[in-house]
């Protein structure tokens, strides 16, 4: 059950080189232009007739008539995404777009990586602001990284099981879609994987979900990544709404395992996310991806309340201090994960060291990332807080852009 293509009109208004504007846009087989207008009139003929999922108007400077066109635009089809694509200097054009009813803008010249970025955002930005809310209890935590290896999956599940040890029905996502590890980390088979979920016939329901998510000895259900990287394309973004809708109705807690980087899935996740955990490493790569995590997550509007700061081997002696790090990324961790031998050989054993080993130092740190995802439990309320392998929770957040 792939995501269907993006459907765009274009409307392109004079002074602008249509042949121009079509080379900037994404040209694969998720994004097509089925038509270009060349005026309002015809833009407006079009959207009577035709169903598209995005209306791009590409205009130079400030232009009267392109704010003519989406005031028009969001009178006749106020559910329609429309990106404005820019050229030369806005003069104050910007705010007037937004206020007659453009949803984003997008400066020319940009990449088609840049574009498809911003429509993939604008159209999972959209469609989460059209979802009903799912409650209170019902959480959904998004651990990223930008750089691989930092640590995700070992996060991932054993924080997945640290919340199942305190009581909390959790359900586990692998979006590594082409080099997932959840399952191995877990020691469960791959038998029914989420590529078999997108293949099966019928309509997704929970009862139908049920059936692809094996249980953890935890009482952890998990969402398995396929067992080939050419099965990753069956997985879309619209697959992936379905998913967390029903998973969220159903259970307190449900984590995703992203792969590096923001791809559309990614992108789907975040903005059906109600916390983020950013997961780092201490050395000068990772650390510069994960300011660079952080920022597009601050760009995206992402609140920075929700985002906790994972810093993993962070006892390492590499000549990066803790001052080093609050210099880079401007903010203390929230949790320190120390270099312990004993985790490569529970992942190789498929144990997480929160079952293994629950006194070690890695464990405390797992549990108590939980404890600041949950709150303390009735019992821990009543002792003093855990101190290894983690700092005082300073929260102390970045801030937004003005």
């Amino acid at each position: 059950m792939p995501s269907r293509p993006v459907k765009a009109l274009l409307s392109v208004e004079p002074g602008v080189d249509p042949v121009e504007v079509r080379d900037a846009l994404p040209s694969d087989e998720n994004f097509t232009v089925v038509a270009v207008a060349s005026s309002a009139e015809e833009t407006l003929s079009w959207l009577r007739d035709g169903i598209v999922d995005l209306l791009l108007v590409a205009c130079a400077g400030y232009s009267d008539r392109a704010l003519l066109l989406l005031d028009s635009v969001h009178r006749q089809h106020p559910d329609l995404n429309v990106m404005v694509l820019g050229q030369g200097s806005p003069n104050g054009f910007l705010t007037r777009a937004f206020e007659a009813g453009a949803d984003d803008i997008v400066m020319l010249p940009a990449t088609p990586e840049q574009i498809r970025f911003e429509i993939h955002k604008l159209l999972a930005r959209k469609r989460k602001s059209e979802q009903p809310s799912l409650g209170e209890g019902a959480r959904l935590v998004c651990v990223l990284g930008p750089k691989g290896g930092t640590g995700k999956t070992l996060t991932s599940t054993n924080v997945a099981v640290a919340l199942a040890q305190r009581g909390h029905s959790v359900a586990l996502i692998d979006l590594d879609l082409q080099f997932g590890d959840v399952a191995l980390c877990l020691g469960l088979p791959p038998e029914r994987t989420v590529y078999d979920l997108a293949q099966s016939p019928g309509a997704l329901d929970w009862d139908k979900l049920q059936a692809f998510l094996p249980q953890h000895s935890s009482g952890v259900r998990t969402l398995i990544a396929p067992r080939r990287p050419d099965q990753a394309s069956a997985v879309g973004a619209e697959l992936l709404r379905e998913v967390y809708a029903i998973m969220r109705a159903n259970f307190e807690w449900v984590l995703v395992d992203t792969p590096p980087g923001f791809t559309a899935e990614v992108i789907t996740s975040i903005d059906s996310s109600t916390d983020i955990v950013m997961v780092g490493m201490l050395d000068s790569l990772s650390l510069k991806n994960t300011k660079l995590g952080l920022e597009t997550l601050e760009l995206m509007k992402y609140d920075p309340d929700d985002i906790y700061l994972v810093l993993n081997r962070a006892h390492s002696r590499v000549g990066i201090s803790q001052s080093d790090v609050e210099a880079v990324l401007g903010r203390a961790p929230d949790i320190l994960i120390p270099s312990d031998r004993e985790i490569p050989r529970t992942v190789n054993e498929g144990i997480p060291i929160v079952i293994a080993r629950p006194q070690s130092e890695p464990a405390e740190a797992f549990s108590r990332l939980a404890e600041l995802l949950a709150g303390p439990t009735a019992e821990a309320a009543t002792e003093p807080a855990l101190a290894a392998a983690a700092p005082e929770p300073k929260r102390r957040r970045f801030g937004r852009k003005a």
